[in-house]
């Protein structure tokens, strides 16, 4: 816990010498929060923002608070869809006592009456059954989601550990309106025991569709124990993807009587694989790829020579394999030869897994991160050494909380990719000085010279 501690102090005090500022930077996404209190966060680079940074090693991205404050964060690998999943957020749902609907079914007479606000909230249910029966033994449930926007995927029930044992089948339905239901699913709630043993199940599934605004919980058989809480558990978001492959279009340059085909890639992609796709239906070609990061640079092989081909028959379709680098490259420029040479420029096929930048909430939210700036550069925060420290805790698998990129907006546009203009050199009076005097004492040897040589001139004539 100590060395805990020790990193978050660390990264204190990396958060305040972060040299970004939001209004340096061309463009920003706001981040959805998994979970309001998670503290350290995740972001997976998209494609826009690879596109949107300038510096070769993604320093110019960053991640800001609602006062414009850089928070401490730092560039991970890639993570594969095998990561384990953070731990579910469990949200506290309004929920009130109703009648049964089989109560109506059996005659008795029964009153329900919700009143809600403005936004839909439920303030207060007032529900009657007058019954000869003695009363209403089954109870259903009434869940107020409408305040929730997190999508969700189960229901958490909790009741006392000292009810007596039961098993009930639920149903759950959904509304907009609380007049019309619709079924959304089924589950079993259940608390037994053989002896020294328990089996409890208060988990109740929710399916495929994920925002409600209302739902309802009816006990099919038996009934349900006095609850103490409801809770909804928020849907993970979709698996991140392993990899990611961008086609770039190039152009067929001749030089001494041979074609090659070039490229520009305009995102700072890390690309680990390549591959070649021709126009047209078969093909079979000998390619080497080069590459390098600008014109003034020489040009480095990166795969190849290998035979590359594309074989269509009936419904299928047989192809080489991609290419594997040996490292991540970002260049900027690719070159790509042929034997033979194809008709037309073939379309390059760079795949790269995406990589995380990992930061720590600080200050209040919204939380945003920009990208694509000619002078901020992040300084990279001592995260590693905190999130070390936590998955000894938690277990090796466990993962910073996700923060999901939404719409991007702009920021400062193309102006935040302009280079600023040198700092203008203000005189070195020092050195200035040091001339002065170098000259003035050079001036006064010489002077000193032909005052002797004069003054032995003279003597000279004198004693002729």
């Amino acid at each position: 816990m100590k060395r805990v501690a020790a990193a978050v102090v660390l990264l204190l005090g990396a958060g305040a010498a972060a040299a970004g500022q939001r209004s340096d930077y061309a463009q920003e996404w706001p981040l959805r929060l998994s979970r309001a209190d998670g503290g350290a966060f995740r972001v997976v680079l998209s494609e826009p923002m690879y596109r949107a940074a300038q510096d070769v090693a993604l320093a110019d991205i960053e991640v800001f608070n609602a006062a414009g404050e850089s928070l401490p964060a730092t560039l991970l690998g890639p993570e594969g869809t095998s990561a384990q999943e953070w731990p579910r957020e469990l949200i506290d749902v309004p929920w009130f006592v109703l009648p049964s609907a089989q109560d109506a079914a059996n005659g008795d007479d029964w009153n329900l009456r919700a009143e809600r606000d403005a936004q839909g909230r439920v303030l207060r249910i007032d529900a009657s059954v007058a019954s000869g029966a003695g009363g209403d033994a089954r109870r259903e449930l009434l869940l107020d989601l409408s305040q929730i926007r997190t999508p969700l995927a189960a229901l958490r029930l909790d009741w006392a550990d000292d009810v007596p044992a039961f098993q009930a089948n639920v149903a759950v339905s959904a509304s907009e309106d609380l007049q019309h239901w619709h079924a959304i699913g089924s589950g079993i709630a259940a608390d037994l025991r053989n002896g020294e043993e328990r089996l409890r199940r208060d988990r109740i599934e929710l399916g495929r569709e994920r925002s409600f605004r209302y739902l309802r919980i009816a006990a099919a058989t038996n009934t349900l124990p006095p609850l103490r809480a409801v809770r909804a558990e928020a849907a993970p978001p979709p698996p991140e993807p392993e990899w990611r492959w961008l086609s770039v279009n190039g152009d067929a340059v001749p030089e001494d009587d041979r074609l090659h085909y070039r490229y520009r890639l305009d995102a700072r992609i890390p690309v680990l694989q390549l591959d070649l796709r021709a126009d047209g239906g078969n093909s079979v070609a000998t390619w080497t790829v080069r590459s390098r990061e600008n014109e003034k640079l020489p040009w480095y092989t990166r795969a190849g020579p290998w035979t590359g081909y594309r074989v269509a028959s009936g419904d299928t379709v047989e192809s080489s394999t991609p290419q594997r680098l040996t490292a991540p490259l970002r260049d900027r420029e690719w070159r790509v030869e042929a034997t033979p040479a194809p008709r037309t420029a073939p379309a390059l096929v760079l795949g790269y897994r995406p990589e995380v930048l990992v930061f720590l909430a600080q200050g209040e939210g919204p939380y945003t991160i920009a990208a694509g700036s000619a002078k901020a550069r992040r300084h990279d925060a001592p995260i590693a050494t905190l999130l070390d420290a936590l998955r000894r805790r938690h277990g090796a698998d466990w993962k910073p909380y996700p923060a999901v990129p939404e719409d991007s907006r702009t920021v400062s546009g193309d102006q935040a990719l302009v280079p600023p203009a040198p700092p203008a050199r203000e005189p070195d009076w020092r050195n200035l000085l040091l001339w002065v005097v170098l000259v003035a004492g050079t001036l006064l040897v010489v002077g000193m010279a032909l005052s002797l040589l004069g003054s032995e001139k003279a003597g000279k004539s004198e004693d002729e």
